[in-house]
């Protein structure tokens, strides 16, 4: 039986919830996919192994009486004995897509057997491909050129490969005709594809949906323009952050996690799709936790599943299937209005009703789970954070990175107190395939001749080059001309700027920005923003052509650039120009002379679970 907490009724009438309530337990009502195989099992109807319909909200079924689901918007592949026996399944994977709008493809073949001879070169769980591609391998001396130049090179967690292992990878089937979840034709443009590695699959409560209490302190900080505070047992919440964990509820008062030594949150992008966000982030933990040599500093060992937790945070909005819930409604974003999405760029929460009439930014509501995690209280062993996100969820950790407020990213923000301190874990964040950038200051590329792009043409497909496609000595970084600003007048505008934008309401960065912003001059923001940890991750093939949303066609979002990865290296750059120009900030020792950093991914596109499983996302992340 599941079961979901719901609060006892109290004699106090508060405007809003205490964070810390009395609970009792009650059934919760089956899934959907739970009560159909239910009626499978009593013979009411036959269920189809591993066909069960596409559907966003709910887990996927893989097997009833081993009570093994899978995240919604994922597949269960399952796992075979061995080749001696192959009919006799003995547990599930689960195999994402790179968009809800897509299905999956085919689970590779996969045996128990794998998993014991897997050596750190060579995983051991469960692989797939996406829809129109089909599993294939070879050994090293016929894998196609672009997935052997990668063999090659590194292993699986980005250090040189000296092993002679059989690659595994996806062919496209050329007699395959996908179409997406609209019935719309797939376009698969290249040969090869890298395998997505499948996550294990979960008991139904290990895809729980919890909620993170959003004490009303922390919507009034930064409104107050203050940094926010830790919240007490009995200070009063005005709703609650959705998310999926692999150690389920951690967030409860009287929790203390000792095991926990890395933290990895996972920010999913337009589609919302926390729950594959999960499985593609504990299949890297499940991958380095493999390797026997791999540890992130000398005086530590490799990272175990048991020290790892994974949190995938849902900024739900109005139109998902919010799960039952305790007094304390789940926060959520408007994904409409005033542009799409809103909660990539630090929005206010939209009010569910007149009780709970408070609003918090997405930013400031991963403050709070940032905050909690650095609470030596509940995680006295915790020494590093991840927080990664990918296309929108890239452009939100971008710019909840710069402007942030909190305390956990260390004492200090500029100058000599920068350091953090002793006893907090380590913050890394890392900006995977963003649309856009929020740009700290008016400048942007712009080439020096029309003729620039006519004459930069070497041959190199965009998509095999693994250096810059912007020719940077054609290209100078500057404020636009009078006429391009008139043709571009939103350009430097929040989020493509951090100049105000009425249409796009923001008090967060207003509050945690503009305070840092002396009379246009921007060297104490930048320097703090260049003081984080902060790794970008663009896909070597994430090179499409995109429409703008500001400004109309051929403005390039403001400016930024024609691709995701053609912007990522334009802002990239702009940060190198500028930290020539205040001297980097006066840093003295280790890396003086670069701002964060920045790895292209081979032979991977506009895909999360590629891009975290490829060995530069797994260095980005851990190493």
């Amino acid at each position: 039986m599941y079961y979901f907490r719901i609060r006892m009724q109290s004699s106090d009438n508060y405007n809003y919830e205490p964070c810390a309530s009395s609970y009792v337990t009650l059934p919760m009502r089956r899934s959907k996919f739970t009560a159909v195989a239910a009626a499978a099992l009593t013979g009411l109807l036959v269920l189809p192994l591993l066909s069960l319909a596409y559907d966003a909200e709910s887990p996927v079924l893989c097997d009833f009486e081993l009570n093994l689901f899978c995240p919604p918007s994922t597949s269960c592949c399952p796992t075979f004995k061995s080749t001696m026996e192959p009919d006799v399944i003995v547990g599930y994977s689960c195999l994402m897509s790179w968009s809800t709008r897509f299905p999956q493809g085919p689970c590779c073949p996969h045996f128990e057997e794998d998993e014991d001879i897997a050596i750190s070169t060579s995983w051991g769980g469960g692989t797939g491909c996406a829809a129109g591609y089909e599993c294939s391998s070879s050994s090293p001396d016929f894998i196609p050129s672009l997935l052997r130049q990668q063999s090659d090179q590194f292993d699986g967690l980005g250090r040189r490969n000296t092993h002679s292992v059989k690659e595994h990878y996806c062919r496209i089937n050329s007699t395959a005709h996908p179409v997406d979840n609209q019935g719309r034709p797939i376009k698969n443009k290249y040969e090869t594809m890298p395998r997505y590695r499948a996550c294990e699959s979960f008991t139904r409560d290990g895809l729980d949906v919890h909620g993170l209490p959003i004490p009303v302190s922390a919507a009034l900080a930064y409104k107050n323009s203050s940094s926010a505070t830790q919240s007490d047992s009995k200070e009063q919440c005005i709703g609650q952050l959705a998310y999926y964990s692999n150690k389920g509820q951690f967030t409860a008062d009287d929790r203390t996690d000792l095991d926990i030594t890395t933290a990895v949150i996972g920010v999913h992008g337009s589609g919302r799709d926390a729950g594959t966000y999960l499985c593609a982030l504990t299949a890297v933990v499940a991958d380095i936790s493999k390797d026997q040599t791999f540890a992130s500093k000398k005086d530590q060992r490799r990272p175990l599943p048991k020290d790892v937790l994974v949190v995938a945070p849902w900024f739900m909005s109005p139109e998902d299937n919010a799960p039952p819930t305790s007094s304390l409604p789940y926060i959520q974003w408007d994904d409409q209005y005033p542009i799409p999405h809103t909660f990539r760029y630090g929005a206010e929460s939209t009010k569910p009703d007149l009780k709970h009439n408070m609003t918090i930014s997405s930013f400031g509501a991963m403050d709070v789970l940032l905050e909690r995690l650095c609470d030596r209280k509940h995680f006295p062993n915790l020494r590093r954070i991840v927080v990664v996100g990918h296309s929108a969820g890239g452009q939100f950790v971008q710019r909840w990175a710069l402007s942030s407020n909190s305390w956990c990213f260390g004492g200090g923000q500029f100058a000599n107190r920068w350091a953090p301190e002793a006893d907090l874990p380590h913050v890394r964040v890392v900006v995977a395939n963003p649309r856009s950038f929020a740009y700290l200051d008016n400048r942007r590329y712009f080439a020096l001749s029309d003729q620039t792009a006519a004459d930069d043409d070497d041959g190199i497909s965009p998509a095999e080059n693994d250096g810059t496609l912007t020719p940077f000595d054609k290209y100078q970084l500057r404020p636009p001309s009078a006429a391009e600003e008139d043709g571009c007048k939103e350009f430097n505008r929040y989020e493509w700027g951090l100049d105000k934008n009425e249409e796009v309401p923001a008090p967060y960065i207003i509050n945690s920005v503009q305070k840092l912003i002396d009379q246009g001059d921007n060297s104490e923001l930048f320097c703090r923003y260049a003081s984080r940890d902060i790794v970008y991750l663009s896909g070597q093939r994430d090179i499409e052509t995109l429409g703008s949303q500001i400004c109309g066609q051929g403005k390039e979002d403001g400016y930024q650039g024609p691709s995701r990865r053609e912007r990522s290296e334009r802002f990239f750059a702009s940060l190198q120009l500028r930290g020539r120009e205040v001297e980097f900030c006066g840093r003295s020792g280790g890396e003086t002379t670069q701002v964060h950093d920045r790895h292209v991914v081979k032979n991977v596109g506009h895909d999360h679970g590629l891009i975290f499983q490829s060995p530069e996302g797994v260095q980005a992340m851990f190493g």
